[in-house]
């Protein structure tokens, strides 16, 4: 077993509320008792306050504030905060979710008490959760929501995979991408290389720059992950056929960036914590029943699995951290019967309320990272939703 694992990693999440955009103080707290090493923080994941729409800055905010921190806990720049960890924060959260981040750690050890660990938890058939993280190329302007983002996005996955330590995409519940979205300034910069843009509606509405932005990333996981066939894979295809998905992609896009961060997620036997990973792709937005799903998935229970989405309080005990993405469905339709939310001016809040909600009341967990309001999209089944659920074995 130490031959097949030299080093093995510890992942650890501790999820810290936030009382307005700029707040930090359960981050200094966490930091400063020395509960969390600041070296060994990889990523910061979460939902910040606003609508997370037009002129909000809250995500901006949050992210300032939070790199703000690692910077002078690290005694390095906010640019050098960036390249060394992946700050995935998604703005808005609507109804009953709170605004909050989720801090994920990594531990590394050799051999030892650890290693024996890890043959006790591979011996119980549970491998532990891992994680990694990458940086693409820098992505054009006009790359975006074509071939170029989805193979750059590819590479990058591939390069987080190998950070992780996993080697088999079975392995991967989870891929959260932040790439660059269309802007203005963007669009003007590839006219003047003289060519185009993939639109030059900057919304997120179907034919919004932000849509395509999010599936050449969706489609740059499915690809790295073997989802979908990326030899015949045509730039028409994004945001063109719906049945191209991937399961486990969840991604967002952001004017300041330039490249794709990716944080991955899954499950190995080199991971030595207590902690694991679990998906279950919802079939539509209604779907409650996919969420004690994701969660039996996590802890290897097999049960649990209740299509009207009751998890019993043991395993609500366990759920640290549960994350969706939640597409208004292209049908137009929910089991048959006629819906509006497409048409709805704030369709877009409201799909990330119903997430929310039904996390919420499934759980009773309201610091929830849950994105979404994009009308179709490459993240999920057609009409569907992806959704993983972290947990804490012991």
């Amino acid at each position: 077993m130490t031959s097949t694992c030299p080093r093995r990693q510890t992942i650890d999440v501790h999820v810290l509320p936030m009382e307005n955009p700029s707040d930090v103080t359960a981050l200094r707290a966490l930091l400063a008792a020395g509960t969390v090493n600041p070296a060994e923080v990889i990523a910061v994941v979460g939902k910040s306050e606003g609508t997370g729409m037009g002129k909000d800055v809250g995500r901006e905010t949050a992210d300032a504030a939070v790199t703000s921190v690692f910077a002078e806990a690290l005694g390095t720049t906010g640019g050098q905060v960036h390249e060394r960890l992946c700050i995935v924060l998604s703005g808005g959260t609507p109804g009953v979710l709170t605004p909050h981040i989720a801090v994920f750690s990594q531990h590394w050890s050799e051999g030892g008490g650890d290693a024996e660990a890890a043959v006790s938890h591979a011996q119980a058939g549970a491998d532990r959760l891992v994680a990694g993280i990458a940086h693409s190329a820098e992505i054009l302007p006009e790359e975006i929501g074509r071939l170029g983002q989805v193979h750059k996005v590819a590479d990058a996955v591939r390069d987080a995979m190998t950070s992780a330590g996993i080697t088999d995409p079975a392995d991967v519940h989870l891929v959260l991408v932040k790439a660059p979205a269309l802007t203005e300034i963007g669009i003007e910069q590839a006219r003047g290389r003289g060519t185009d843009t993939v639109t030059t509606d900057l919304g997120i509405g179907p034919h919004g720059g932000m849509c395509y932005a999010n599936d050449g990333s969706a489609l740059g996981v499915a690809a790295a992950l073997g989802e979908i066939d990326s030899a015949r894979l045509r730039d028409e295809d994004i945001r063109g056929d719906w049945q191209l998905f991937s399961s486990v992609a969840m991604t967002s896009a952001a004017g300041e960036k330039t490249s794709a961060d990716v944080f991955l997620l899954g499950n190995s036997a080199c991971g030595a914590g207590s902690l694991r990973i679990g998906h279950h792709p919802m079939r539509d937005i209604l779907d409650i029943g996919a969420v004690p799903a994701a969660v039996a998935a996590a802890n290897m229970s097999g049960g649990g699995v209740a299509t009207n989405g009751s998890i019993d309080d043991n395993e609500r005990s366990r759920i640290v951290y549960l994350l969706a993405k939640m597409i208004i469905p292209g049908a137009r339709r929910l089991h048959g019967q006629r819906i509006t939310l497409a048409d709805d001016p704030v369709g877009y809040h409201v799909a990330k309320a119903m997430g929310g909600y039904l996390l919420a009341v499934t759980t009773g967990q309201t610091m929830c990272f849950v994105s979404g309001g994009e009308y179709n999209s490459h993240q999920g089944p057609p009409d569907g939703n992806p959704l993983a659920a972290i947990v804490r074995l012991v």
